[in-house]
């Protein structure tokens, strides 16, 4: 076990620097699995579509013994669907690989300064010729095409690797790494303050894709044989101890490890297509890399000193290391899916070639040290027979011939990733004639891939071509089908009205992805537009427990539930639902409440208004339906609504008629009736329901006749069953029987037999004012009669009686205003003529005295009129005389 710790020798120096560069490594690491973990999510985002629609309610009540008038009026409901968006960069991904990338390439150059002339000059010429085929000059450090960079690039590299070779070979490794990555952070900071390039990163990361990738392969192929090397060492490490041969154990691990690959490789190209659960190439790649941190030392040492594991050969490996995962990562994060299967299919093919010549080259070789039963692992690299290097050049042309056998697949997808990396950095500069040649080009390597096609769909969405979109939609679902394409594909089709398309499509990607989310929600949502509702609860149902965002499944079902659920089933799914803290999800359930005539308290959500006050979809839902629901319990809407309004001037009427109920129900009910009178006059539905409203509002405060005024202009049944009650109400019952009888036609209807039976019978509405009257009449107080007056300022007993409450204290103008107020719609009321003459008198206002004298002669019973000049005639016999005396 101590031969994993080799470094345990080294200086402290060296010992910093390998946990650091340990430690870079595993960071690569992360940031290639969360990379990897859904490479279409780094550069697709799933965004919710929202869409509003209305259903009816019944919020305003009025209860007549068992029998209760109300009218419908709307309520609002969100739907809610996935949409994919276009493709986009993963600018964080790139900048993080260009960290890691930076730090490896730094750890390969500083080995390369330590190996011998030949091997350094050959390295950096190689060096030297990948950043010339990097374009650096499309950088624009110096000018549009100006070579300049590129020189300077070679000098800085060129200049400190050549020192520390040359001048500095006694300087440690750890010197000679921090002077190479100062000089890539030089680079660096000339491109960010220089560079002339909109995205810098991304162009130099796209341009310098073939030096990446060799390096890439490279280590793939270096790495290929460690798994073997270690199944060596798992057969032979325990021989001396168990006195027996490995050779058995050796040969049957390691064939299945060649079946495995084997398999893997049949079914990558195709052969077969069985559905069996596979180590995955990743894992495989992994495995290889991290035991090669251990198995390259004896091939270090096995090169008679040629690459020194301490001073070369372990940074160089580091470095590969570092570089391989990162850009695995980028690919990734770029969902360059064509890369991704290369580098599978270096991985899978080239242990497969590597190491069956590598388990022919440890039989050839180390037959008899198995036989032996000897530590076979510990001479596996100095061979008797067989060369190595032989093994290696005849397990690369293995892997040629495993390419050719494809066609160059691999070759013409790696390709196809550097067309599809142009693409990016052209379509992110909004380059989109030239995006898309450069994805065409990429689909000329290899037409299936995934990114190509996606991306030219992006392009045409962008460009508003839908019919294009559509077909590389369906390109891409050829290889590497994707939920998002699916999405893609099904949300044009419904834009083209091809609704069961739309449906097939859906279904064959939730074929699939059976536990798309997604998808599940997005088909329950198109069943749902046709009132398919069973087929609708189901599969938003199973979405609700698929997606990451249960809360949209579940915002959907209360919409479902509303439209189409009677109201005793309504109740019980309700009962059950999960309670979530989401906007939609709340603006429905105020819905579905309103449905329910619950009016129960509900906390007000502050999320609904945004800080720039713009209304969403959902925001704007959530306040109407909270305005209606709450109308009673909560009057701030009155106030916010209307301001809300000014901001969002298309939303204007809607959030200007919802602040009317809490206005109504426990605010101002007088600004609200005045609001909604001078909105009365409106022609078509919008003045229908306005009228519909106002009526029955007067209904609720008593003014019968003024309801009928607006009730008589509202066309339906509402209107006309509105009418008959405020004509029973004010003792006009024959002309209710006729307007009843009217609605009821020739065949007898049970509800309206019912209402005319309540009518007759002398039912009254119940109001809250009929307790509150009680109360000041018991306990008279400001705020009593406040709380009384608030609750309905036309009644003539109410206000009455807090008139001669505010006229005692003295408070003349208060009591006054009050009694102008109630007039304005309760015009017939003798009390309140009798009110507003005293009251004038005591202002000195004689003649309004006198005409409100004459109002009460003319609308009160003639007991009741004298009664009222018994006190009248004195207070204006006194006012008379104190006039002809002040004469």
């Amino acid at each position: 076990m101590k031969e994993f710790f080799f470094w345990k020798v080294w200086s402290a120096s060296e010992r910093r620097m390998t946990i650091a560069a340990l430690t870079v490594i595993v960071l690569a690491i992360v940031f290639f699995v969360v990379k990897s973990f859904d490479p279409l999510g780094n550069v697709i985002r799933w965004n919710v579509v929202s869409e509003l629609s209305e259903i009816t309610a019944v919020v305003d009540i009025l209860q007549l013994g068992q029998w209760q008038y109300g009218i419908s009026t709307p309520s609002h409901l969100v739907t809610e669907s996935f949409m994919a968006s276009v493709m986009e960069v993963d600018a964080w991904a790139v900048n993080l690989f260009w960290v890691f990338a930076l730090i490896g390439l730094s750890l390969i150059l500083a080995a390369l300064t330590t190996m011998s002339r030949f091997w350094y000059l050959g390295g950096m010429i190689a060096f030297i010729l990948f950043l010339a085929f990097s374009r650096l000059e499309t950088l624009g450090v110096f000018g549009e095409g100006n070579r300049t960079f590129f020189l300077i690039a070679v000098v800085l590299y060129g200049g400190v690797t050549y020192y520390f070779q040359a001048f500095r070979p006694d300087s440690g490794i750890s010197m000679r790494i921090l002077g190479i990555s100062a000089a890539s952070g030089l680079l660096v900071l000339l491109i960010a303050l220089a560079s002339t390039t909109p995205f810098p990163a991304l162009a130099s990361a796209v341009y310098s894709f073939p030096l990446w990738l060799f390096i890439t392969v490279m280590f793939l192929l270096v790495s290929s044989t460690e798994i073997m090397a270690g199944l060596v060492w798992l057969s032979t490490s325990g021989s001396l101890v168990k006195g027996r041969s490995g050779l058995t154990n050796f040969i049957v691990i390691s064939v299945l490890y060649l079946v495995v690959l084997l398999l893997m490789y049949l079914r990558n190209t195709k052969q077969i297509d069985w559905d069996i659960t596979l180590i995955s190439p990743v894992y495989l790649a992994m495995a290889a890399g991290v035991l090669g941190l251990w198995g390259f030392r004896r091939r270090a040492d096995s090169t008679e000193g040629l690459i020194p594991f301490r001073s070369t050969g372990f940074w160089l490996y580091l470095g590969l290391f570092i570089i391989a995962i990162a850009f695995a990562g980028l690919m990734a994060g770029t969902a360059n899916d064509p890369v991704l299967e290369t580098l599978e299919d270096v991985v899978v093919q080239g242990q497969l070639a590597m190491n069956v010549l590598f388990l022919f080259y440890v039989l050839i070789n180390f037959y008899q040290l198995f036989q032996q039963k000897l530590a076979v692992y510990k001479v596996l690299y100095k061979p008797l027979t067989f060369g190595l290097t032989q093994t290696r050049l005849f397990g690369f042309a293995g892997l040629v011939i495993l390419f050719s056998i494809q066609k160059l697949l691999p070759v013409n997808q790696a390709i196809a990733g550097y067309f599809n990396g142009l693409g990016d950095l052209h379509a992110k500069t909004e380059e989109f004639p030239l995006a898309e040649q450069y994805y065409k080009l990429a689909l000329q390597q290899e037409f299936q891939n995934h990114k190509s096609n996606y991306a030219l769909a992006s392009l045409a969405l962008r460009q508003g071509d839908r019919n294009a979109a559509a077909y590389y939609f369906r390109q891409s679902l050829l290889k590497n089908p994707s939920p998002q394409a699916y999405v893609g594909l099904s949300g044009i089709l419904v834009e083209e009205n091809l609704f069961f398309d739309a449906v097939y499509s859906l279904q064959e990607g939730i074929r699939h992805f059976p536990k798309s989310g997604e998808l599940l929600n997005n088909l329950g949502m198109l069943y749902s537009k046709t009132n398919v509702a069973d087929s609708a609860y189901y599969y938003i149902d199973k979405a609700k427990n698929s997606t990451h965002r249960p809360e949209i499944p579940a915002t959907n079902l209360l919409a479902i539930m509303a439209k189409s659920t009677d109201s005793g089933l309504l109740d019980s799914l309700a009962a059950g639902s999960e309670q979530q803290d989401y906007l939609s999800w709340q603006a429905n359930w105020l819905a579905v409440q309103n449905l329910r005539q619950k009016f129960s308290k509900e906390n007000f959500n502050k999320e609904s208004v945004p800080a720039d006050s713009l209304l969403s979809v959902s925001g704007f839902a959530y306040l109407l339906n909270y305005a209606t629901n709450q109308a009673r319990q909560d009057s701030t809407l009155s106030t916010l609504l209307p301001k809300l309004a000014v901001k969002n001037p298309l939303l204007s009427q809607d959030l200007s008629f919802a602040a009317l109920y809490p206005g109504f129900y426990s605010g101002d009910k007088i600004k609200a009736l005045e609001t909604l009178s001078s909105w009365s006059g409106e022609d078509g539905e919008k003045g229908n329901m306005y009228n519909k409203v106002l009526g029955h509002w007067l209904l609720q405060l008593g003014l019968y006749d003024k309801a009928i005024e607006s009730l008589s202009v509202v066309e339906g049944v509402e209107g006309t069953i509105g009418m008959a009650v405020a004509n029973a109400l004010s003792d006009k019952k024959e002309i209710a029987v006729i307007l009843l009888d009217k609605i009821q036609g020739k065949e007898k209807n049970t509800a309206v037999e019912q209402l005319k039976q309540t009518l007759f019978s002398g039912a009254k509405p119940i109001s809250i004012g009929d307790s509150l009257i009680q109360v000041v009449r018991t306990s008279p107080s400001d705020q009593n009669f406040a709380n009384a007056v608030r609750s309905n300022p036309f009644d003539e007993d109410i206000v009455s009686a807090a008139s001669e409450y505010f006229r005692r204290k003295k408070q003349t103008a208060k009591a006054y205003k009050l009694v102008l107020d109630a007039l304005r719609f309760n015009e017939y009321a003798p009390q309140l003529w009798e009110q507003y003459a005293y009251l004038s008198l005591e202002q000195g206002l004689v003649s309004q005295g006198n005409e409100g004298e004459a109002k009460v002669q003319q609308y009160a019973a003639p007991a009741d009129y004298q009664r009222f000049l018994n006190r009248y005639q004195p207070m204006r016999a006194l006012i008379e005389k104190q006039r002809a005396e002040f004469q």
